[in-house]
């Protein structure tokens, strides 16, 4: 109790009015924080074939100059992906957000991440001897971010499945590439189609290699994911119909 100016006595503080300067740093540390994660994460994925390539005897196919594009694309989908749509939950900075600004600050910061991310594409096609394909590439960041954009509403709508959706998304982003990759080494086998079931490849692919001519390729890197986003996005707000979502999104 202390006492106020007029003479009053002031009451213990309300919650809502101790969590608010809590939740103003909270937002302005998750703003700040995540074009400096992205930029990191993109950075870390072209180490390998910028700095340690050059500097080892032997090369693995993974570290050739060749293949920074492809691993600045399959970066950049699993962050989007498997990362972005869940940070709000891990910033804690979406609590109270009208509806209209949740789904301006969620597309403003795409944008953002896409913006930030041209001056590394640049980087890795120009050391991996690519020129841009502008409309498979357009597609690509279309399906991406159509696919982002499903799961960010999912975990706003559900936050009590927020982490069962991230763990989903990136078993779909992992599982296939893990699979392929055991079974080419423990049984000689390759599995192209499993592998182009995760979205890091068949939107990377998409965005690298152009239209493919396969109609597998086609049905999944260029319609699947963006059909799972939009479809997991319409089913979360099927299912809270008429109830207050974290963001307030309705």
């Amino acid at each position: 109790m202390a006492d106020l100016p007029d003479g009053r006595q002031s009451g213990p503080a309300a919650p809502g009015e101790a969590a608010a300067p809590a939740a103003q740093t909270a937002r302005g540390g998750g703003w700040v924080l995540l074009p400096l994660t992205w930029c990191a994460w993109l950075l870390v994925w072209l180490i390998p074939s910028f700095l340690l390539g050059p500097r080892v005897a032997i090369v693995s196919a993974w570290l050739e100059a060749e293949t920074a594009p492809a691993a600045l694309a399959a970066a950049a989908v699993f962050f989007l992906v498997a990362i972005w749509p869940f940070w709000p939950a891990l910033a804690r900075s979406e609590a109270g957000r009208t509806p209209a600004v949740w789904w301006f600050r969620s597309a403003l910061e795409l944008v953002v991440l896409f913006a930030l991310a041209v001056p590394f594409a640049r980087v890795a096609w120009s050391v991996g001897g690519r020129g841009f394909d502008a409309g498979p590439l357009a597609a690509a960041s279309a399906g991406v971010a159509a696919t982002a954009m499903g799961l960010r509403v999912a975990a706003a709508r559900m936050p009590a499945t927020g982490r069962w959706i991230m763990a989903l998304a990136t078993l779909a982003c992992a599982a296939p590439i893990i699979v392929h990759y055991a079974a080419a080494e423990a049984l000689g086998a390759a599995l192209p189609r499993v592998l182009e079931a995760s979205p890091m490849v068949g939107l990377a692919r998409l965005a690298l290699e152009g239209w493919p001519a396969d109609p597998w390729r086609v049905a999944v890197g260029v319609w699947a994911w963006p059909a799972a986003g939009i479809a997991v996005a319409a089913v979360s707000l099927l299912a809270t119909c008429g109830r207050r979502a974290d963001p307030g999104i309705r």
